[in-house]
């Protein structure tokens, strides 16, 4: 398999659309995140303040009174199971789909300006990112590490569409279960009463690295990503 010429480099990087389509996308993700995180973080506080009062407040008559304890915190539980669970995960999986969706539209898009037939990906492989893997083979570009880290997203993303993020009974389970603890701010969760999950954690921390990285990238050409 040849290597790319420098013609075929600075023609296929040279496109100027696609630095900026590649920065709308992402940072369109993190924005998302950002905001997402940021509001369900107030509105945590909130309805926890809320949830003290009502218990604190209910009467009950003289033979349940030993209940009142027990129904305050249910209500507590109730919040931090809705917002550090339920609501926190969906937006955590949305981003996550949203992100790995956004680097398959750019492979695409790449795969378009090429002029060459890559070969099949292999059965399990994703064909973008198999795409990705031949581009970066062909131009000595050395993001190997992170396109296999793409992969393992892949895996990840894939589980969360076709099986809620649950692993009991599926079929790459231990596939995924290596991918998850192979990649920073996942882990397996067995504590969900529906059965173990994928988690992922708060993003707030990391989006700041992405946001520096593609904000500055231009749109010039995609050699400044």
């Amino acid at each position: 398999m040849g290597k790319l010429t420098q013609a075929d480099l600075d023609r296929l990087l040279d496109q100027t659309f696609y630095s900026w389509d590649v920065t709308t996308m992402i940072s369109g993700v993190i924005d998302f995140l950002e905001f997402s995180e940021g509001n369900l973080s107030w509105q945590r506080r909130r309805e926890m303040r809320k949830a003290k009062r009502e218990g604190d407040a209910a009467e009950f008559d003289a033979e349940n009174e030993h209940l009142a304890g027990q129904y305050r915190h249910q209500l507590i539980e109730g919040v931090e199971y809705w917002f550090d669970v339920s609501l926190s995960q969906r937006i955590r999986y949305a981003g996550l789909i949203a992100f790995v969706t956004s680097l398959e539209w750019c492979s695409k898009g790449l795969a378009k300006q090429f002029n060459r037939k890559p070969p099949k990906a292999a059965k399990n492989d994703n064909r973008h990112i198999h795409f990705l893997a031949y581009l970066d083979q062909l131009s000595s570009s050395g993001f190997s590490a992170h396109i296999d880290d793409v992969r393992k997203l892949v895996q990840v993303r894939d589980c969360v569409v076709h099986s809620a993020g649950f692993l009991e009974g599926h079929r790459y389970d231990k596939d995924i279960r290596k991918a998850v603890r192979a990649l920073n701010g996942f882990d397996i969760w067995d504590q969900n009463f529906l059965g173990t999950s994928i988690r992922r954690s708060p993003v707030r921390n990391s989006t700041s690295q992405w946001r520096r990285r593609y904000a500055t990238s231009g749109r010039p050409s995609l050699r400044n990503t």
